[in-house]
């Protein structure tokens, strides 16, 4: 097995995580690690330590380079690493405008250098199980996605770089192309609408955000993010909303979640392949109350077919039998989940250095796709100051 040397740039909190998960791979080893920071090469044995960026990718042993700095200099850096002839994993986002995540992909596409975007939720098992049954039909026709994201500012001071636009891109584009991206997992539609809002604490931080996005197959996401809640209050969650089904995640990695789907015979076991999956409660059609008719209301349309009743929605037929609410969950912890996902990108950008035809999962185009739509609802955004 070919083993293959890594250089990281950007070692702060994240670029040590990175180097925390990878250590444990067979086929990498962490060689180089670059940050102006010096401090923070404490500890480090047997690893060329540099304070200036392009004298890690001049290092002839480095073959990947890892990009884990401030947004703005991705572009930089990337292109640099490309010339230097380094296949590279950049941190999203892939840059903080669609002009110099234009500029990175026509680079790699210029010298077919192996690349990719750290898109962890690619490779989160819950998320591809979902995203594999989605794509089935079982759950019908996907209307709505509804994510809301609260974090904590305490570890955030004012001067802090996340506030500042011209080096992190603001909150959609630094930390909303993540969930962004994870809507592209459930459809490949085009964003034909997008629009934005923000709210300025003062002149210069936006602690909240929204934006909301239309898709050519009627698709209609919104991404809620707000950085002005303690840490006690820190969550995410996500709605799907199907035809047959309403799905709701927990966490900014969803490890759980909750399911009522109209099932029949035909698709319950697909459905009952969700991780860790339990059955709460089980209505067959004929019992189960459709509250959009109150009582005195009258009994409304009625269909039977010879697999069950017909439903009837968005002028799609559908045929259940019974109403299933469940939970599904992975076993792991998060932390192992989030390695598990790091390491993941990483073994899928390695297979694109051994095997040319092998295409990665998480893109540069991907990178730029979810990109494209949050400097849209940037620009598109009102900032309100109190």
């Amino acid at each position: 097995m070919a083993v293959h040397n890594l250089g990281i740039i950007g070692y702060g909190g994240f670029g040590r995580f990175l180097h925390h998960c990878w250590s444990q791979m067979d086929n990498v080893k962490v060689i180089a690690v670059s940050d102006k920071v010096a401090s923070r090469y404490s500890g480090l044995d047997n690893i060329h330590v540099y304070s200036e960026w392009r004298n890690l990718i001049h290092n002839p042993e480095v073959e990947i380079v890892a990009i884990a700095t401030v947004p703005y200099t991705h572009e930089m850096i990337a292109t640099a690493a490309m010339e230097a002839q380094k296949a590279v994993i950049i941190e999203k986002p892939l840059a903080t405008t669609v002009l110099d995540a234009s500029k990175i992909i026509a680079e790699q596409e210029r010298r077919n250098t192996p690349a990719c975007i750290d898109y962890i939720m690619r490779f989160n098992p819950l998320i591809k199980k979902l995203a594999d049954i989605s794509g089935s039909g079982v759950f019908g026709k996907l209307r709505r996605i509804d994510l809301e994201n609260y974090a904590q500012d305490e570890q955030l001071p004012p001067d802090h770089w996340f506030w500042d636009q011209k080096l992190g891109g603001g909150i959609l584009i630094e930390h909303a192309v993540h969930f962004i991206d994870l809507v592209h997992l459930f459809t490949d539609a085009p964003a034909i609408r997008v629009s934005g809002f923000g709210h300025m604490r003062n002149a210069k931080q936006q602690d909240q955000v929204i934006a909301n996005v239309l898709y050519e197959d009627g698709l209609f996401a919104t991404h809620y993010h707000s950085f002005a809640r303690p840490g006690f209050f820190e969550i995410t969650t996500m709605r799907f909303a199907y035809d047959l089904a309403t799905i709701d995640l927990v966490g900014w990695i969803p490890l759980r979640g909750t399911i009522e789907v109209l099932a029949n015979p035909d698709t319950r076991g697909i459905i009952e392949s969700l991780p860790g999956y339990e059955l709460l409660n089980e209505i067959s059609i004929e019992k189960a109350i459709d509250e959009s008719r109150p009582a005195g209301w009258g009994p409304g349309v009625i269909r039977k077919s010879a697999g069950g009743h017909v439903i009837s929605s968005g002028g799609i037929d559908y045929t259940a039998t019974s109403l299933l609410h469940a939970k599904f969950k992975l076993d792991q912890p998060k932390s192992q989940i989030y390695c598990d996902c790091v390491r993941a990108v990483l073994d899928d950008l390695i297979k694109a250095i051994e095997d040319p035809s092998h295409q990665v999962s998480a893109s540069l185009k991907d990178g730029l796709k979810s990109l494209e739509i949050a400097q849209k609802a940037v620009r598109d955004s009102l900032s309100i100051t109190v």
